[in-house]
């Protein structure tokens, strides 16, 4: 009997936990985030294991390097992240637009076999041309609780305090896209690298969302039609402007400073493992 507790306080004595008990998450999302996933650090199902990252930086220095920063598998602050490089490659077949409008939005969306809808006027309406398209921006309206799009009014012309359009395109809760304008729209404001996702190089998305309540976590509070559509109109514009994966963000992942924009409220790690796939 004493021998069978000491192998027993043996045992226990050597166990190892993961190093952080919100790191232990499923391995697809572990690998989409950049990291390494460890066994039998966790409890749950055989693929929640324990996530760590060999290439923690600042998130701003990563995107500066042309990587994609990703949130809860480094150390210290929440701007410590892990730099994952293996999403930058760029789409082949694509070819990047370059002082213009981009009167062929609708033609792209709709030939990756998705609903679209022309709103009146959007080949010439915009705040000028697009310099060039570099990145997309991930948006959510929070607007009304009910309809397909009923932000579409406000996206096209604007608010009081800033003149429209307010994003290229935007998507309904159907999954249908709305193609609101071809040039360059007023949906950005201060970003990490303007040069990359300012509103003069980078597509805007505004999709219908009370946006409520607010999460980094999954994408439990979209209909499903909804978010599988905006991976493939995403997905099919990243090869038609060849936009690396590492250059689609939440508007809440490049707005300055961190924590100006809550948007999208949906795991923006899942939604680029998504893209990668």
């Amino acid at each position: 009997m004493i021998a069978c507790v000491a192998l027993i306080y043996v045992r226990f004595s050597f166990a190892q936990d993961c190093w952080s008990k919100n790191a232990c998450i499923e391995t697809s999302l572990c690998a989409a985030k950049g990291g390494t996933s460890q066994p039998n650090l966790c409890s749950g199902g055989n693929t929640i294991r324990c996530c760590s990252c060999a290439n923690c930086m600042e998130a701003s220095l990563c995107v500066s390097r042309g990587g994609v920063p990703s949130t809860g598998i480094c150390p210290g602050s929440s701007t410590n992240q892990c730099c994952n490089m293996a999403s930058t490659s760029v789409p082949t077949g694509g070819k990047t637009p370059v002082n213009r409008m981009l009167t062929d939005l609708a033609d792209i969306l709709r030939g990756a076999g998705l609903t679209v809808i022309e709103s009146d006027g959007w080949k010439t309406r915009g705040h000028g041309i697009m310099t060039s398209v570099k990145g997309i921006l991930v948006h959510h309206t929070a607007g009304p609780a009910t309809g397909d799009f009923p932000s579409l009014k406000v996206v096209r012309d604007g608010r009081t305090d800033l003149a429209g359009p307010l994003s290229q395109l935007g998507l309904g809760r159907s999954g249908t896209w709305y193609v609101i304008a071809a040039g360059r729209s007023y949906h950005a404001g201060a970003t990490i690298d303007d040069s990359v996702f300012g509103n003069a190089n980078a597509i805007g998305i505004e999709a219908e969302a009370t946006g409520n309540p607010s999460t980094n976590t999954g994408h439990a509070y979209w209909p499903e039609v909804q978010y599988q559509s905006y991976i493939r109109g995403v997905k099919a514009l990243q090869a038609a402007y060849a936009v690396p994966t590492s250059r689609v963000l939440g508007h809440k992942e490049a707005a300055v400073p961190l924590g100006r924009k809550p948007d999208p409220n949906f795991s923006m790690d899942e939604f680029r493992a998504a893209l990668a796939k």
